[in-house]
């Protein structure tokens, strides 16, 4: 066969036009075949024309059932998780007419996990020195972005996992409405569908850059929330609370105190609590 030759779709049998193939293990299909398919499914090219339309058999038996869904609670921002309580089912959309996209529908008892991570992701803010070049500031500052991801695992045929981002207006400090807001739905999605409690200590702070991570021993400023490791806060520099370990710096000349009851630094005299 030629690499111009006519291609017809193995799923419908229509003429597959200039750039319409979506190759599949042992055929072809056009792209109006492939549109039908889950948004969930990965790995067409190593699947079969028959399991293709039996999944599309199964799409459309989910567009029947669709009809009769009908949600009275939404979780999330950007993806939005609709649920129907009295059926216990849900679907997850980030489309605003969603039923129009037949979005797959799961059952309750088909959910084997559910979890929300929350994702730190940190840029360097820069300053300009005398000679108007890009410089760090000392100590370095930065700008924080918390996205708040959902994760559901589910026993279906054509697909076992559902990931989408709930944050629209990412917060930019892990606490204040915005961030309580979606942890809230955090707590939601976990407790509605797998009736568990969401387990905080399971959030997942990553930075951007490869060399940071998250230790003991960091601390949350309390005047703009930024996550710091040393004594000062790298992006408004107030000192770290004292109340946050046994031992702490003095904010004037950074020397060591170990009685955490210590008012004056014995060094330079400045007054720490």
């Amino acid at each position: 066969m030629g690499l111009f030759d006519k291609k017809y779709c193995d799923i419908c049998g229509k003429e597959i036009k200039l750039l319409g193939n979506r190759k599949l293990d042992d055929g072809n299909m056009c792209k109006d075949c492939a549109s039908k398919l889950s948004v969930w499914f990965s790995g067409r090219r190593h699947t079969s024309v028959v399991a293709i339309k039996e999944q599309l058999a199964y799409r459309e038996r989910n567009a029947e059932d669709l009809k009769k869904f009908n949600p009275t609670r939404i979780i999330g921002k950007k993806y939005k998780v609709y649920i129907d309580e009295n059926q216990k089912k849900f679907v997850v959309s980030n489309l605003s007419k969603w039923r129009e996209s037949n979005p797959d529908i799961i059952d309750f008892k088909d959910v084997t996990d559910a979890d929300v991570k929350i994702l730190e992701d940190r840029d360097e803010i820069y300053t300009e020195d005398e000679n108007g070049k890009r410089v760090s500031y000392d100590p370095r500052r930065y700008e924080y972005e918390y996205e708040f991801r959902g994760h559901i695992n589910v026993n279906n045929k054509f697909f076992d996992d559902m990931d989408f981002e709930l944050t629209s207006d990412r917060p930019d400090k892990p606490y204040g409405e915005v961030y309580e807001e979606y942890l809230q739905m955090a707590k939601d999605l976990v407790r509605v569908l797998t009736g568990k409690e969401y387990q905080e200590e399971r959030l997942a702070f990553t930075y951007s850059d490869e060399n940071a991570s998250a230790t003991d021993g960091q601390w949350y400023c309390p005047k703009c929330g930024t996550r710091n490791s040393g004594n000062f806060c790298v992006k408004d520099g107030t000192p770290r609370p004292v109340d946050y370990f046994k031992e702490f710096y003095c904010s004037k000349c950074g020397e060591k105190i170990s009685d955490p009851q210590t008012a004056f630094c014995p060094r330079c005299g400045n007054k720490v609590r």
